[in-house]
């Protein structure tokens, strides 16, 4: 009895994460691969901009330049950016 009773106080602690086109996120930078910068360096890049929810928790994204990322992202991989 006690797993169901911890189970819905997780549900009603845990809040639904989505963004929407024109919300600003980080990516995470183990997920790009952009570049190896060891243990010390920055967990965090961007901020890029979603242009398109593709449903799932997958988005596409675009760089502060205009530019569309390659891929989609998925949302384990993004946090929201306040500017």
């Amino acid at each position: 009895m006690e797993g169901i009773q911890m189970k819905g106080y997780y549900d009603a602690k845990v809040r639904g994460v989505s963004f929407r086109p024109g919300d600003f996120v980080y990516r995470a930078n183990d997920a790009s691969h952009a570049e190896d910068t060891g243990k010390l360096g920055p967990k965090w890049e961007g901020p890029y901009e979603v242009t398109e929810a593709l449903g799932k928790g997958a988005y596409k994204l675009r760089d502060m330049d205009g530019r569309e990322l390659p891929r989609t992202w998925n949302i384990c991989n993004l946090k929201k950016c306040y500017l």
